[in-house]
């Protein structure tokens, strides 16, 4: 990896991939989050981000960064670009999940 390369965290080993459920109105999202701990909000609070929006997360150096693999780098990016969806994703809740009002 060149030094002027940045790092992207969807090749990080700390980079996973979880479903949220809202617990208002159980609608589920999948997104992802850094295990390492190094997506925080200013406060110091956990940030994730939904999964579509994985290839934007980079970083110029990560003390935490645990590479999957940099000599085939280029195919893995193409075949994420490839296979992400383009948008948020959310899904209903099951119908017996589902509070009746």
């Amino acid at each position: 990896m060149k030094k002027s390369d940045k790092i992207y965290c969807a090749n990080c080993l700390h980079c996973k991939e979880f479903t949220h459920v809202s617990p208002l109105t159980g609608v589920r999202e999948r997104r992802i989050r850094c295990a390492a701990g190094q997506w925080t909000t200013p406060s110091g609070n956990e940030k994730t981000y939904s999964l579509h929006t994985a290839l934007i997360r980079r970083k110029e150096e990560c003390a935490h960064y645990d590479s999957m693999g940099e000599d085939d780098l280029p195919e893995f990016v193409k075949t994420l670009r490839d296979t992400l969806p383009v948008e948020r994703i959310f899904e209903n809740p099951p119908r017996s999940q589902r509070k009746s009002a």
